[in-house]
C-alpha cells in the first residue's frame, strides 16, 4: 500500500474518532481532535506529531484507560511518519554530489 493511502487512512481514521461519541462526550478528547483540525491545514506533518504527543499524554494521564482508537492513531502516525522520513532521507542521499 502506497503511503498517500495511508496517510489518507489515517485522516480518515482520525475524522471517524473526531466525530465519536466517546470523543464528543469527553472534553479533553474533543480538545485534542479540535486542536488537530487547526493546525492540519497550515503544516499537515507538524500537526500529525502534535496530535501524537498529545495522544501519548492523554493515555498517560488516564493510565492507558482510553479508547482503543488514540492508539491506532498515535501507532498509524509512526507508521506514516516513518516513511515520509524513509523517503526525504533517500532524497537526500540521491541528491548528494561525489
Amino acid at each position: 500500500m502506497s503511503n498517500k493511502n495511508n496517510l489518507s487512512e489515517l485522516l480518515t481514521l482520525i475524522d471517524k474518532s473526531a466525530h465519536a461519541k466517546e470523543t464528543k462526550s469527553t472534553p479533553e478528547l474533543n480538545a485534542i481532535f479540535l486542536k488537530f483540525n487547526e493546525k492540519k491545514d497550515h503544516n499537515l506533518n507538524k500537526a500529525l506529531l502534535d496530535l501524537k504527543a498529545d495522544i501519548n499524554f492523554y493515555q498517560l494521564q488516564h493510565n492507558y484507560q482510553a479508547p482503543k482508537f488514540l492508539t491506532r492513531i498515535a501507532l498509524d502516525i509512526s507508521q506514516v511518519n516513518n516513511v515520509n522520513e524513509g523517503a526525504g532521507i533517500g532524497a537526500f542521499f540521491s541528491n548528494l554530489w561525489f
